[in-house]
């Protein structure tokens, strides 16, 4: 498939490289001035299409970085142990370099700077699947990848991704990459021989895929059975449960989670946050659902590179290979893989400035997560509080119901952001946003306390607990009735107190009296 590639689009090339000297020195310029006109233009065509598809075809300087930070084996001894073990089992060289990586995935890769020649083996491993995963499940996966080291997979890939992006680059540069090609097809017979190339390339591209994803489906069930040879089949299942349970979340925890203490100056545990993430109750539920999802699911797209999970499980289960002895205690492989790892908060620091470049120079503090609540979410709350503290002025937490069916009175309030022009939708998420705050802020003023833990975010006075995001989203979407909000907030030993807080922080205290003086 790689060779055709190529000489299917060198053919192309010459196709239409050709189409200049049959028009022009076979049939020489004469006749009708509307038929000569209609040759040039062809002409033309077949000179830039010809030149594009070549020109595509040269591949761009390799630039192979990944997205991780490298782990140093020879610091890192009790994680290179392991490497190691699975390695021998399949007797294959150590890689090169071993990276950590953000996401809840594990690739190995081999970059060669000469087609053949000074490979250089690249292992990544996932922070997410360290910490979830135990040594014996993350075992498995690392023979999974090792396999695809074992059967060459690594070797052929770079030759097979470099013709699929070859023939991307020739579709986009025809496509809408070249002003000149757009240009030329504002004329009918250019414009329907345009769509003839462009549908040609289009076809055989579904077919190039078709293939090779078939072959990318075969090569990861085959790793699979190594993997169950190497490390046993119920670790393998496990993992392959874990990786997507893992996957279906990790968005949401960096965006969530994550995002909001890195950007407010704090260095949190990402390994140990993205844990207690996948156990917060509605994480689990959601997680949960979704793994059986994927294990009912027995179809699969002819464009996935992966089986589908039950696929992938009913094999395992078929080989039935037990996990090999070891010569550690059975409590030891039942640890997280992350705790073979010593030099953690150094790796996740630069992890988190890799993935957030703006913060590279930054001397982020470190943090625990049950502190987060307290010096992270609390200012911002305030901050956005104080921002509609006018409005508010006159309201106390009995108009909490009102302020949400209102369509008017707080969307209003919202400003757009720097060069943007925010929608209705958006607008009005943003206020219920902004009346959370107001409502959180309110309850910190009498006393409420934040409980705050990665995926779990509330306020507890006492045995009383209330999760103001749920409260406004409940009372939208009338899950909450305006009728039963006193009822509710009786309850909960919640007065009738007012929306705009009356407390101002010490910064707040400073910033005026500066701006006295």
């Amino acid at each position: 498939m790689v060779v055709v590639s190529y000489l299917i689009a060198i053919a192309l090339a010459f196709a239409c490289l050709a189409l200049p000297v049959l028009l022009l020195w076979y049939f020489p310029l004469g006749g009708q001035i509307n038929f000569v006109f209609m040759r040039l233009l062809l002409s033309a065509f077949g000179v830039v299409a010809g030149l594009t598809i070549l020109w595509s075809l040269v591949p761009p300087k390799d630039q192979h970085e990944v997205n991780g930070v490298r782990i140093d084996l020879a610091k890192e001894k009790r994680l290179a142990k392991e490497i190691e073990a699975i390695a021998g089992a399949l007797r294959e060289p150590m890689p090169s370099e071993v990276y950590l990586i953000g996401d809840a995935n594990a690739f190995v890769s081999e970059v060669d700077e000469v087609k053949g020649f000074g490979r250089r083996r690249i292992l990544a491993l996932g922070l997410p699947l360290l910490q979830i995963l135990t040594i014996k499940q993350f075992r498995a996966v690392l023979a999974h990848e090792f396999a695809h080291y074992y059967a060459g997979d690594t070797r052929l890939g770079p030759w097979v991704y470099d013709a699929r992006k070859s023939l991307i680059r020739v579709y986009e540069n025809l496509g809408k990459n070249s002003d000149i090609l757009r240009f030329l097809r504002r004329w009918g017979i250019v414009s329907i021989i345009y769509q003839l190339l462009m549908s040609g390339l289009r076809a055989y591209w579904q077919v190039f895929m078709r293939i090779t994803q078939a072959i990318s489906r075969r090569q990861e069930i085959r790793s699979d059975e190594l993997a169950c040879y190497v490390a046993g089949s119920q670790p393998l299942i496990e993992g392959l449960e874990s990786i997507q349970r893992c996957s279906a979340v990790l968005s949401p925890y960096w965006n969530s989670v994550v995002l909001p203490v890195a950007v407010n100056g704090f260095q949190p545990q990402l390994g140990d946050g993205f844990l207690r993430f996948m156990h917060a109750p509605q994480i689990e539920k959601a997680t949960a659902e979704y793994l059986a999802k994927q294990e009912s699911a027995a179809k699969t797209s002819p464009m996935d590179t992966h089986p589908p999970l039950k696929t992938r499980i009913h094999l395992a289960q078929t080989y039935n290979l037990p996990t090999p002895d070891s010569d550690r205690q059975a409590e030891e492989t039942d640890l997280p893989m992350i705790s073979l790892i010593d030099d953690l908060g150094a790796l996740e620091g630069s992890l988190l400035k890799r993935y957030l470049p703006a913060l590279a120079k930054t001397d982020l503090k470190p943090l625990e997560w049950e502190k987060a609540g307290i010096e992270v979410y609390v200012p911002i709350w305030r901050k956005k509080a104080e921002s509609v503290r006018s409005l508010l002025s006159t309201k106390t937490v009995a108009d909490i119901p009102s302020l949400v069916k209102d369509p008017k009175a707080l969307p209003d309030m919202v400003p757009n952001p720097p060069g943007k022009q925010l929608n209705w939708a958006q607008r009005d998420a943003a206020a219920m946003n902004l009346l959370f705050c107001a409502f959180a802020v309110c309850l910190l003023d009498h006393d409420w306390k934040v409980h705050s833990q990665p995926g779990t975010l509330y306020l507890e006075h006492g045995e009383n607990k209330v999760e103001p995001g749920e409260v406004i989203s409940a009372i939208k979407a009338g899950k909450l009735p305006t009728q039963e909000w006193g009822t509710y907030c009786a309850q909960r030993a919640i007065g009738d107190w007012p929306l705009a807080s009356s407390k101002v922080e010490p910064a707040q205290v400073a910033k005026l009296s500066e701006d006295a003086l």
